[in-house]
């Protein structure tokens, strides 16, 4: 069988002198017995590489996320969901795709309103309970907006690469605040709040948001307009020529408005804003003969983390724990236990 001895030269065997019968019988031998030294050998390694992947998948679903309820409690009915669910629904809510371009917000901006979401949640969920229960009619039902598979997976991947993630301060969770545009900086809580009760809320600079397109806009209302709306806020035995052309403005060094007061009337600036449906209490105001203008910076309430600023970082490749330390100060990414 010349096979067989190619195998004894190279292997510096010496001459075989047996019959013909027994090389036969060596080499029957040798190809019925091969089968059993492979699965001697080599038999389990299958078995090993389904344990590990059976494992692996395992871990996957093991989530922190998962172990917790939300119930979304509306007029209509109730709806039980993990606290991974609601993540997601929630994050699309917050963070939508651009109206119009359908432009979806950077991989990393969504990650880090993630953890914020989860933040806040977090605080609820410490009072030991496995179920938060939420008032949230626009979660418990569904959206009309429409997502691709791709723009789904943005969302869920988001959440669950972060799971378990949140902020921390002195050991327990902060308040999360986000909101869409800075007025150029956020703001500090302890000018506008002045208890001392949010250090972690302080002003940085925000210079991207100036080219976000609701950085600015204006409201103009009448005098009639203006004065009903004053009523509301001051009440009805203030009339609008006593107020008119009189209101003075207090303002943080972000600029926005702490406090609007006219002849021992007053109120907060964010109270204000909403009154004149203004975008954010950054705002000055312009009297006319018989109108009065608004001009408005930012939109939102202008403490934590601006939505579009955050997108911007993360477009030039920051990483969500990155732009979180950015907007808070002296905070910790720890994981629930």
């Amino acid at each position: 069988m010349n096979l067989f001895r190619i195998v004894q030269k190279r292997t510096n065997k010496r001459e075989h002198n047996g019959s013909p019968l027994q090389d036969v019988l060596t080499v029957l031998l040798f190809v019925f017995l091969l089968p059993y030294v492979i699965s001697c050998l080599w038999g389990h390694v299958g078995e090993e590489t389904d344990v590990l992947s059976h494992k692996a998948d395992t871990e996957e679903t093991e989530r922190i996320d998962e172990r917790y309820e939300v119930e979304l409690v509306g007029d209509w009915g109730t709806k039980h969901m993990t606290m991974q669910e609601y993540l997601i629904r929630k994050l699309k809510v917050v963070m939508p795709k651009e109206e119009g371009s359908g432009k979806m917000y950077e991989p990393e901006a969504l990650k880090a309103q993630a953890v914020l979401i989860r933040t806040e949640l977090w605080g609820l969920f410490r009072s030991g309970e496995d179920t938060v229960v939420l008032q949230d009619e626009v979660l418990l039902y569904d959206h009309d907006e429409v997502y691709t598979q791709e723009e789904e997976s943005l969302y869920a991947e988001a959440v669950m690469v972060t799971d378990g993630l949140y902020l921390s301060y002195e050991g327990k969770p902060i308040k999360a605040s986000f909101f869409p545009v800075s007025s150029g900086q956020t703001r500090n809580a302890d000018e506008a709040l002045a208890n001392g009760s949010y250090p972690y809320l302080i002003s940085v600079e925000c210079e991207q948001d100036i080219l976000a397109k609701d950085y600015q806009s204006q409201v103009t209302y009448s005098k009639e307009e203006y004065r009903q709306r004053i009523s509301e806020l001051f009440g009805e035995d203030q009339a609008v020529q006593d107020l008119w052309n009189r209101l003075t403005f207090t303002y943080d060094s972000a600029g926005y408005v702490i406090k609007a007061e006219a002849d021992g009337a007053f109120c907060s600036g964010e109270t204000f804003r909403y009154a004149f449906a203004l975008s954010s209490a950054s705002f000055r105001a312009e009297w006319g003969e018989d109108a009065v203008t608004f001009y408005v910076k930012g939109a939102g309430h202008g403490f934590g983390m601006s939505q579009y600023g955050a997108n911007e970082k993360a477009a030039a490749g920051d990483t969500f724990n990155q732009i979180l330390e950015h907007y808070f100060f002296q905070v910790e990414l720890v994981k629930i236990e």
